[in-house]
């Protein structure tokens, strides 16, 4: 919401939002000339002549009501972001249950380094822009979420669908609905898909570019090794060598994320030795892997992982360099929590130690069954390994304090206000990196 805030402030239109809790976000939008409220009440609507809203916000939002009542245009985020899409020549929309942020900052960022100074909308902060560039050309670039199926507001002349899994299953009837969707949402697209995820292959159409690892692809890896910081690899495109990648990101995962950007900017036109300074030179997105800096002498990360899959990946990521690591989780809505509740169980039961923080709700109404306590109990009740539960910053404190010696880094992971836990736990506990 943010970066299509500051879309509409550089086009001059006036802007006023609200949000439940003022941050670094509010404060930038203030700067360019918004005006904020803390809170949703009716009379924060004004004179507005039109309410975007995203799909967070609740049908009884007072804002919401008030806008209805008025008859003022309601519209949500992501037919506003189609709107403003079609009017550029080229547009790039990568989707995807995972690494959708990363691969969309790659992607801005080749087509930055090539000089085709693209408009970029990202669902996390890049080094440079933050979470939205502002470009002069007739070239896009942004993340297509299949949350409440608003992919299908999205029309890109180029879409990317990285992987499908079973995220936001409460927006779906089943796994088939939500292939139905991605399906959909490529049908009139030059589309890039990823080989070796199994539901993905089931959207292919006739303008199919794949990318991929483990399966023949348009666009394959080969040759991958893990460096000091990440991981590097040759690129082959139809069965010719393309040249060699080293990524300073960590993560196996992360390959996946370079192919696309590869695959996309080189049908673009762009050469191989562009793409590849642009990649080497990425130093990935703000929440994922981040560094954050030292806390009781120990090294404190922070990840957005909140689904068993990309928990599994990160964890993998962090595991590469040993396993003096401690794992504190915030699952992310009860809904996701309880549909995956046994996903979830089996791979946090292979963390050790780990702590369990108190649910981020987002949306949803207090659920006993699928809260983190229960996740928490259930973890426990596994196998009884060193798993803790802390429903406050002062419960992981303390957790910290008596942290066994072995233990040399922390790991943050959730989409909810843990990054701000792991911040604060930085700020009160230890220093930050210049």
């Amino acid at each position: 919401m943010s970066g299509l805030a500051k879309h509409l402030l550089l086009e001059n239109y006036t802007i006023m939002g609200s949000d439940l809790y003022l941050s670094d976000k509010t404060a930038e939008l203030e700067k360019l000339g918004a005006k904020i409220h803390h809170g949703h009440k009716r009379e924060n609507l004004g004179d507005a002549d039109c309410l975007i809203y995203t799909s967070a916000v609740k049908s009884d939002n007072p804002e919401l009501e008030e806008a209805k009542k008025r008859g003022i245009p309601v519209v949500k985020r992501s037919q506003l972001l189609g709107k403003i899409i079609a009017q550029y020549k080229n547009s790039i929309a990568v989707a995807g249950s995972h690494g959708k942020t990363t691969a969309t900052a790659m992607i801005s960022s080749i087509l930055v380094q090539a000089g085709k100074d693209p408009t970029g909308f990202l669902g996390g902060d890049v080094e440079g822009y933050g979470n939205y560039r502002h470009g002069e050309s007739d070239t896009v670039v942004l993340e297509a979420c299949e949350y409440e199926k608003n992919i299908l507001d999205i029309k890109p002349k180029i879409a990317v669908v990285l992987n499908i899994d079973d995220d936001h299953m409460d927006c779906y009837k089943n796994m088939k609905e939500m292939v139905c969707t991605f399906r959909e949402f490529c049908k009139d697209s030059l589309t890039f898909v990823n080989a070796d995820d199994k539901r993905a292959n089931d959207i292919f159409n006739s303008t199919t570019i794949t990318f991929g690892i483990d399966k023949l692809a348009n666009y394959q890896a080969k040759y991958v090794k893990k460096n000091c910081s990440g991981y590097s690899f040759n690129v082959y495109s139809c069965s010719k060598n393309m040249g060699r990648i080293n990524l300073k990101i960590m993560g196996k995962h992360n390959i996946y994320n370079a192919l696309c950007a590869v695959a996309v900017c080189d049908t673009l036109g762009i050469n191989f030795s562009v793409i590849r300074r642009a990649l080497e030179s990425f130093l990935g997105v703000k929440r994922r892997n981040e560094y954050l800096g030292k806390a009781f002498g120990l090294n404190v990360y922070a990840d957005y992982a909140h689904h068993p899959r990309e928990i599994e990946a990160t964890l993998s990521a962090y595991s590469e360099d040993g396993n003096d690591y401690l794992t504190i989780f915030q699952p992310h809505t009860y809904s996701r929590t309880k549909i995956l509740m046994d996903e979830f169980v089996q791979v946090l039961s292979k963390v050790n130690p780990l702590v369990i923080y108190k649910e981020y709700p987002a949306r949803e109404k207090f659920d006993q069954s699928s809260s983190a306590r229960a996740l928490y109990d259930n973890i426990k009740n596994k196998d009884g390994k060193d798993v803790f539960y802390a429903d406050s910053y002062k419960d992981i404190d303390r957790i910290l304090k008596a942290t066994s010696s072995d233990i040399k880094r922390i790991v943050f992971l959730g989409a909810g206000d843990i990054y701000e836990i792991a911040k604060r736990t930085v700020d009160t506990n230890g220093y930050k990196p210049n």
